[in-house]
C-alpha cells in the first residue's frame, strides 16, 4: 500500500521543465567563431614578441593554439547550454554584446591611430568584456528576440547613417573618421535598448526594419545613378541619397508591418544563463 501510494505521488508530481535550448545554435556559432579568432590573434601577438618558434614549428604552434581555443569555446558553450539552457533572446543578447564590444574596441583604437598590435589587443579585451557583460545581461534582463532585434537595428543604422553623412561631407579627409560612427552607434544602442523595453515587436517585424533600411539605402543612389550615371563629382549626392533612403526605408517598413504584432507581450524566460567565464573563453 505504501509503495503504491509513493508510486502514485511520483506519477502525479510535475516533471521538471527541461532547460530552453532554442538559442543554442546561435550561441555556439558566435562563441566558437570568437574562439577561433582568439587563437589567431594570440598566435600573431605571441609571434610579434618572439614567443613562438620560427619556421614550420611556429606555424604548427599557432595552428595548435587556434585549435585549442576553438575546441575549448565549443566545448564550454556546449556544456553550458546543455546544463542550463539558453533561449533565443539570451543568445542574441550575449552575441550582440560581443559584436558591439568588438566593433568599439577595434574602431575606436583605429580611429585614434592605434597600430595593428593595439587593434588586436583591443579586440581581444573588448571581446572578453563584451561576452561577460552580455552574460550578466542575459542572466538578469528579460527580453524577447524581437526586442533585441529592434535594439540592434537602431544601433546599426544610426552608426551607418553617421558614416554616410560624414562621407557625403568629405569628413573622411580629416580626423578619426571611424570614431564618430562608433560613438553614435553606442548612443543608438542605448536608445534602442530604451525603446525596445517599451515596444512590443515581433522578431519578423524587427528583421523587416533592417530590410527596409537596406532597400532604402540602395534605392536612393540607384535612382540617381540611372539619371546621371557614374559621375565622380556627384559622389556626395549619391551618399546623400543613401542618407535619406535609410530612414525613409525604416519608416516605410515600420508602417507596412504595423499589423504584424498581436499587441500582447510574448512570454520570456527568466531563467538565468549561468555561464562560467573560464578565463574569458566563453
Amino acid at each position: 500500500m505504501v509503495r503504491s501510494l509513493a508510486l502514485l505521488l511520483c506519477l502525479a508530481a510535475p516533471a521538471a521543465a527541461a532547460p530552453a535550448k532554442a538559442g543554442r545554435a546561435e550561441a555556439l556559432i558566435f562563441t566558437t567563431a570568437f574562439g577561433f579568432y582568439e587563437g589567431i590573434a594570440l598566435s600573431w601577438l605571441l609571434d610579434e614578441h618572439d614567443l613562438l618558434p620560427s619556421g614550420d614549428a611556429g606555424v604548427a604552434a599557432g595552428a595548435g593554439l587556434t585549435l585549442l581555443t576553438t575546441g575549448l569555446t565549443l566545448g564550454a558553450g556546449w556544456w553550458v547550454t546543455e546544463e542550463y539552457g539558453v533561449n533565443e533572446a539570451q543568445a542574441r543578447i550575449v552575441n550582440s554584446s560581443l559584436i558591439w564590444a568588438l566593433l568599439n574596441g577595434t574602431m575606436l583604437t583605429s580611429g585614434y591611430g592605434g597600430d595593428g598590435e593595439d587593434a588586436l589587443w583591443a579586440s581581444l579585451v573588448s571581446g572578453w568584456s563584451g561576452q561577460a557583460l552580455g552574460i550578466l545581461l542575459a542572466a538578469n534582463v528579460d527580453r524577447t528576440p524581437g526586442q533585441v532585434g529592434l535594439m540592434n537595428t537602431v544601433a546599426t543604422w544610426s552608426g551607418a547613417e553617421t558614416a554616410v553623412v560624414l562621407g557625403a561631407f568629405h569628413a573622411d579627409q580629416s580626423g578619426p573618421y571611424l570614431t564618430w560612427p562608433a560613438l553614435v552607434a553606442d548612443a543608438g544602442l542605448l536608445a534602442g535598448s530604451w525603446i525596445a523595453s517599451r515596444v512590443i515587436i515581433s522578431d519578423s517585424r524587427a528583421r523587416m526594419l533592417d530590410l527596409g533600411a537596406l532597400a532604402g539605402g540602395l534605392a536612393g543612389p540607384a535612382a540617381l545613378f540611372m539619371l546621371w550615371g557614374p559621375e565622380e563629382h556627384l559622389q556626395s549626392w549619391y551618399l546623400g541619397a543613401v542618407a535619406v533612403g535609410i530612414p525613409a526605408g525604416i519608416a516605410t517598413a515600420w508602417y507596412l508591418t504595423r499589423d504584424w504584432d498581436d499587441g500582447e507581450a510574448p512570454e520570456v524566460s527568466s531563467r538565468a544563463l549561468m555561464v562560467p567565464l573560464a578565463g574569458g573563453l566563453f
